[in-house]
């Protein structure tokens, strides 16, 4: 009988039930957006998104990897230098421009140092403050470089797919061009030059699809059923509230009796009898 009580409490209290659901809605649309008053707008905290990646070779206009002739050190040394250069302020600008991403919407992070003291990997006071500030960026790239070949892997994080396969493309677009500017600039011989070839398109995925609506759901159903389940006892509690404020004299007569008694438990029979009176034959 309790379940059917409590769907009779709440049937009672379906106003209270309603004013819930619309409590349950609010926080629900709070969980995945960003509300603003001045001016009243609302949005999407983007809590859904896709990650890409690529690879850049660096190597010379012969291609060393079809010459047994050449030296990979060289190249594997100007692959890690290039992957802390798209890393800086500097090259962030020239992925902005190819992706069309506005640079300082864009963190990125440059390849780590495996064989160094975890004191020197630690990033310093200023590099880490600046991270912090980029942990919120809805775009981030990331940079590491093979200590074994000349490639540098590039990957990208942003709120959609085609957005993070065209950050991702954007990286070694904007090293080439920046290379063959440099080269030109000082006039390198041809044959002494560094070639970026991008190992084919960035491909990409979404990462936690529907993650939106999920949380959504998760919150609604959670405020809505703590609501209910607090309005059974609060309606127990308030009836019980009501029934001791009550005045004893306030009560209709017969009601802490039998049907057709007085307050003091006397029928008409015997209030003849006490008044003398002569009795009603029945």
């Amino acid at each position: 009988m309790e379940p059917a009580r409590n769907l009779k409490v709440l049937w009672q209290r379906r106003r209270l039930v309603v004013l819930g659901a619309l409590l349950a809605a609010v926080a629900a649309t709070l969980s995945v957006c960003t509300v603003g008053l001045f001016p009243p707008s609302l949005t999407s905290r983007t809590n859904v998104f896709a990650t890409a990646s690529s690879q850049i070779l660096v190597d010379t206009p012969d291609s060393a990897f079809a010459d047994l002739s050449y030296e990979l050190e060289p190249l594997e040394a100007r692959a890690a230098v290039f992957a802390r250069f798209l890393a800086n302020p500097a090259a962030l600008g020239l992925i902005s421009r190819q992706s069309g991403i506005p640079a300082d919407e864009i963190e990125a992070q440059g390849p780590y140092e495996m064989n160094l003291p975890l004191t020197q990997q630690e990033p310093t006071a200023g590099k880490r403050s600046t991270q912090i500030i980029g942990e919120g960026a809805l775009y981030r790239l990331r940079f590491e470089s093979n200590p074994d070949l000349p490639i540098i892997s590039v990957f990208a994080q942003a709120p959609t797919e085609k957005e993070a396969v065209r950050l991702a493309d954007a990286a070694p677009l904007a090293l080439r061009a920046y290379v063959e500017r440099l080269q030109e600039r000082q006039v390198t011989p041809p044959k002494d030059r560094v070639e970026i070839r991008p190992l084919g398109r960035a491909t990409g995925g979404v990462v936690n699809a529907g993650a939106d609506t999920e949380i959504a759901v998760l919150v609604f159903l959670v405020v809505f059923v703590g609501w209910c389940i607090l309005l059974v006892p609060a309606d127990t509690i308030a009836r019980g509230w009501r029934v001791d404020g009550e005045d004893p004299g306030d009560r209709p007569p017969g009601r802490g009796g039998r049907a057709g008694r007085d307050t003091n438990g006397h029928g008409p029979r015997e209030d003849a009898i006490r008044a003398g009176l002569p009795q009603r034959a029945r």
